[in-house]
């Protein structure tokens, strides 16, 4: 879909974006000439409700496609002032991240300042947390005889997916991210169920590490995992929760310094039909661009099932992205702030104690969530200890860590959309959180999160369920819609999209309180689809409440927007 793009050549303004005081700290002992990678976080962002709104009555698919096309429109937009002045500047690795609308690249500390001061940038923050990176294992060993000698792995039956199976419900027809050091897809547990993307196989994901279509796995982690979610047993035990499910192998750069790629992984796979992705990476707390990811990831409709991290048995010790907010709030999440794809996952062992080293909450790092008004984290447990799986280079190994308990959530998210493919993100999340086990304290809490995931309960609860996903009170228009205006208040750019079902002659224009129009913003040809606008509002516009209005085909939809000077 063609995006619209307005820009008034107007005077820059007072108000600019921020540098987070982390990189500042860094800035300090950097010399002109270092290289500081950073992530450079654009005005707007896509209105969830409004693509509910636009999508109501689309598939999952369908749904899931608008929404990225609009996310990639609204980037395209609001990134390219800030592009070309990256490259003027001679910036290097300058990578468009639209999941965030952000740009990551590495700059000198005189370029990051004089981004920093353009009024289209948000906030300026590190991309390469020293500690970012895999979430290694808290242990791993070669699997016993004992091990070896189970049909079925502990985990799987412990949560009981063999159950779920017996109803027909194997994963099938969903396809699960696992956003890791890779896969084995040679593997005798996994070649049968990875993706293609062509007619002659062979392509199993994607590398963002070396930016190539070969995702094999280095390292063991990725191939583990994967095996969690999807081994088919055909080496003699079955570890895998859903073992018809699609294995999207998204091999990131797993070092310090590849937070960026874990995006790109993100992106890849709600751009190719992922309905659910498995990461167990962490980055320090607080990280904004990984959250803003996480939260346009739940708009584009995928469940992302994130690894609490192994920093136990301290409090507060959750990782990014895993401090981000879930989906649905819990009862007992009385503190409620903003939300996200994100459900974290912590470890428990075969007599569901929750491990020692799985990290606990609460998260207070956020405006949203803080000491006052904390986020319960971990959200949900499982098995984490002594976990068999798929060993690179074939046969089985034995891992334990949060991120062997994050692939089992996974698996389960895929068991679910195979019995009940309409459901929303949030839906599921209720429904694996208030099916749980519930162990520890009574309710949702800081160890166990709301309990150890029963994939049974969870299943059976998802085929009783029949609604489609919930528009939040949104009105359904007939042709057309606008998103809300966002930053609102908003001081210089004003981000929004416009939909509509039926190219046409646009008149998108601005009136204040008393209907009078102060502003034309676009009165061309618009294109059938989303179309986003990245308008700045004109030095003569005062503070004071308006309407961005916009008339198509006869067809008049209207956004508030309040402006502060």
């Amino acid at each position: 879909m063609k995006q619209i793009i307005v820009l008034l050549v107007v005077a820059a303004m007072a108000l600019a974006g921020s540098i987070d005081p982390n990189l500042a700290v860094v800035m300090a002992g950097s010399t002109d000439t270092d290289l500081i990678p950073v992530f450079i976080l654009a005005h707007g962002q896509v209105d969830r409700d409004w693509v509910n709104s636009a999508t109501d009555g689309m598939n999952r698919d369908d749904r899931q496609q608008f929404a990225v096309s609009a996310m990639k429109d609204i980037a395209d937009v609001a990134q390219s002032g800030i592009i070309a002045e990256l490259n003027y500047s001679k910036a290097e690795n300058i990578k468009s991240l639209w999941l965030a609308n952000a740009v990551y690249c590495e700059a000198t500390r005189s370029t990051i300042r004089a981004i920093a001061s353009r009024s289209d940038v948000v906030l300026i923050e590190g991309a390469s947390d020293p500690d970012a990176g895999l979430i290694e294992p808290y242990d791993v060993h070669k699997s016993t005889p004992g091990e070896l000698d189970k049909a079925i792995a502990w985990g799987v039956t412990k949560i009981n997916a063999d159950d779920v199976w017996a109803l027909g419900y194997e994963g099938q027809g969903v396809i699960v991210g696992v956003i890791d050091t890779g896969v084995d897809y040679n593997h005798t547990d996994l070649h049968n169920n990875m993706w293609h993307d062509t007619a002659a196989g062979y392509h199993y994901g994607w590398d963002f590490y070396n930016n190539d279509n070969d995702p094999m796995d280095d390292h063991g982690h990725g191939t583990h995992c994967s095996g969690s979610v999807a081994g088919m047993g055909t080496g003699g035990t079955e570890t895998g929760v859903a073992p018809s499910a699609t294995i999207m192998g998204l091999r990131i750069n797993y070092y310090s310094g590849g937070e960026y790629t874990w995006i790109q992984a993100m992106e890849f796979g709600a751009a190719n039909g992922v309905a659910v992705l498995s990461m167990s990476l962490g980055s320090g707390q607080g990280n904004t661009t990984l959250r803003t990811a996480e939260e346009n990831l739940l708009t584009a409709g995928v469940y992302h099932s994130v690894a609490a991290a192994n920093d136990g048995p301290g409090a507060e010790t959750v990782t990014s992205p895993g401090d981000s907010p879930p989906p649905w709030f819990h009862p007992d999440q009385v503190n409620h702030g903003g939300q996200s794809a994100v459900v974290t996952v912590g470890a428990t062992d075969s007599n569901d104690n929750i491990a020692n080293f799985s990290s606990r909450g609460p998260v207070t790092c956020w405006n949203d969530y803080s000491s006052s008004s904390p986020l319960i984290d971990p959200d949900i447990s499982g098995p984490g200890v002594d976990v068999v799986s798929t060993q690179w280079n074939g046969g089985y190994t034995t891992m334990s860590g949060t991120s062997m308990a994050t692939p089992h959530l996974a698996g389960v998210a895929a068991l679910i959309l195979s019995a009940n493919p309409n459901l929303s993100v949030a839906q599921m999340d209720s429904i694996i959180e208030t099916t749980s086990l519930d162990l520890g304290s009574s309710g949702k809490d800081n160890t166990y999160g709301a309990g150890r995931v029963d994939a049974h309960q969870a299943v059976l609860a998802a085929l009783s369920v029949t609604s489609t996903e919930e528009n939040n009170g949104a009105v359904v228009p007939a042709a057309m819609g606008i998103s809300a205006v966002s930053p609102n208040p908003v001081n210089n750019f004003a981000s929004f999209s416009v939909y509509t079902a039926v190219a046409g002659t646009a008149d998108i224009s601005v009136f204040d309180v008393t209907g009078r129009r102060v502003a034309n913003i676009d009165n061309d040809e618009i294109e059938s689809g989303a179309n986003a606008y990245n308008w700045q509002i004109p030095a003569e516009m005062g503070s004071g409440v308006y309407f961005v209005r916009a008339s198509i085909n006869g067809s008049i939809v209207s956004s508030r927007m309040t402006v502060v000077r």
